[in-house]
């Protein structure tokens, strides 16, 4: 899906230097970087839920992210 942002320039340009060094576009970029947020909410989530001590337990975390 397409949509318009407004971002300062100097974002712009820190977005096009990023992604150049990546061999990546700016969009692809940006939706690299809007999942990465995406994952530190669900563990912020499940941590809320579940408390910091369960954080050894790989396969209920594993299964909590598929949900």
């Amino acid at each position: 899906m397409k949509i318009g942002v407004s971002l300062p320039d100097e974002l712009i340009a820190f977005a096009d230097e990023i992604a150049k060094r990546r061999g990546t576009s700016r969009s692809e970029l940006l939706a690299q970087l809007l999942e990465a947020e995406r994952v530190l909410a669900q563990t912020g989530a499940y941590l809320d839920r579940h408390g910091w001590d369960i954080v050894d337990d790989e396969a209920a975390w594993r299964r909590y992210q598929r949900q």
